[in-house]
């Protein structure tokens, strides 16, 4: 009897180990995360997305997406850091849509431009031009100039012209085929329009005739020298000299950039670099505030302001998914003690911070990385709106504003979904069973 209580208690032992990795694993895959095993990189690598497989990292049973840039050691910690400016768990330098969340990669046409930020899905096109700047590119646009002619009947396909169906004798001079808007000869008289005193008439080497002096768009410009015959313009200026007018450029600074997508639409800057992601490139932006969110928001970091800080953007996340919670702050780099907590909660709520005070030295370049297994974490097994309240502190005093050294700001989440609990009571019911089977066996045995 001896024997067989032993074996029973040891069989029960082995089933309440089994259940409870089976109740951890069910709440892990309720989750969606980390499906199939595909996780490998340490939990604090960053990220806070909800990850799909091949895209997720984890440690234990916690899963977040994320990747690793590079780890460095100080003071025997290790520090570790994601260079992935969308947070979808794909580094900028590897991510065929750096700035626009699309953790699967898709790219349908191959050309290295993901579908999420491709401007021609379907159709390869490595340059992404986009003539009239409508968020399609030239090769899927079947009017690539938006001046209401299709392209294979265009006489100039990537310039507007649409006086070449009211007139479309005038629009095409020499009937070579090109339009005046696009040819640089428009009477094929073998002078180049910029120097042709008459450019509309071959041989003509005055303004008598009429056509010299032709203005179709009523802007006291004669077309002979109207940058663009067919856009009224005051001033008939050309601010790039591509000879082009600026009121019918749509490229006003001739950086290959169309004015509908371009950050700085008067000052050439073909790479697009924003650093404080304000939606005005570098090149033109007259104040750096780096943007937190959204440039709508108002919510942006200026190193010349007070010292303040902030936590990432409004989220929205599932039930008992684990979020990372962010810190930033105008002072990179500042050695700074934060302390998260909740502020506002739906009635009867359950949810916890793990690790909700510290202390943050490492930024890149805005936002700080926590120390390794000291990851500040958001979770909640309640749906509903919540409220987190941050509260940053500079260590040492502020050189700029000295006495300035403390913050607080808020954040909201939204967690969606099912109120959780009923796996893990379920694991528990199962648990509570086999624990009474052997207290009557033991009382059996009395």
């Amino acid at each position: 009897m001896k024997r067989t209580l032993k074996n029973l208690a040891k069989a029960i032992a082995i089933a309440a180990a089994l259940f409870a990795t089976i109740g951890f694993a069910q709440i892990a895959h309720a989750q969606g995360e980390c499906s199939g095993g595909a996780c490998g990189t340490p939990y604090e690598s960053g990220g806070s997305q909800p990850c799909t497989e091949g895209e997720c990292v984890c440690e234990g049973s916690v899963c977040v997406a994320g990747s690793i840039l590079i780890a460095n050691t100080d003071m025997g910690d290790t520090y570790q850091y994601a260079d992935d400016f969308d947070i979808d768990g794909w580094e900028d330098d590897f991510d065929n849509c750096p700035f626009i969340v699309n953790a699967d990669q898709l790219d349908t046409d191959g050309d290295s431009f993901g579908d999420a930020c491709d401007n021609c899905a379907a159709y390869p096109n490595v340059e992404q031009a986009d003539a009239d700047g409508d968020m399609l590119g030239n090769a899927c646009d079947e009017d690539s100039d938006n001046d209401s002619v299709s392209n294979v009947l265009d006489s100039c396909p990537f310039i507007p012209n649409p006086g070449q169906v009211s007139d479309p004798a005038f629009d095409d001079s020499d009937g070579d085929h090109i339009g005046n808007a696009c040819d640089t000869d428009d009477d094929n008289d073998g002078l180049l329009d910029t120097v042709d005193p008459c450019p509309l008439l071959a041989g003509v080497t005055d303004r008598s005739d009429d056509r010299c002096d032709r203005d179709s768009d009523d802007d006291s410009i004669p077309d002979s020298i109207d940058r663009c015959p067919l856009f009224a313009s005051e001033d008939n200026g050309d601010r790039d000299g591509d000879q082009i007018g600026d009121a019918c450029d749509s490229d006003l600074d001739n950086d290959g950039v169309p004015n509908l997508i371009d950050n700085c639409r008067t000052q050439p800057n073909a790479n697009q670099l924003n650093a404080d992601r304000d939606g005005y490139g570098d090149s033109c932006d007259p104040t750096f505030c780096f943007v937190v969110d959204s440039p709508e928001s108002g919510h942006c970091l200026n190193p010349a302001d007070r010292f303040f800080g902030r936590p990432g953007p409004d989220a929205t996340v599932m039930v008992s998914e684990v979020y990372r919670l962010r810190i930033f702050t105008n002072r990179p780099g500042a050695p700074t003690t934060f302390a998260w907590k909740v502020v506002k909660s739906p009635a009867g709520s359950d949810v916890r911070i793990e690790h909700p005070t510290g202390t943050v030295n490492y930024s890149t370049p805005w936002e700080f990385h926590y120390q390794k297994e000291r990851v500040a974490t958001f979770v909640a097994r309640t749906p509903g709106e919540y409220q987190v309240e941050l509260q940053t502190k500079l260590v040492f005093d502020d050189q700029i504003y000295p006495g300035l050294t403390g913050d607080k700001q808020l954040m909201t989440i939204v967690v969606e979904g099912e109120a959780a609990g009923c796996s893990a009571m379920g694991t528990s019911a199962s648990l509570s069973a086999l624990l009474a089977l052997l207290g009557l066996a033991l009382l059996r045995r009395r």
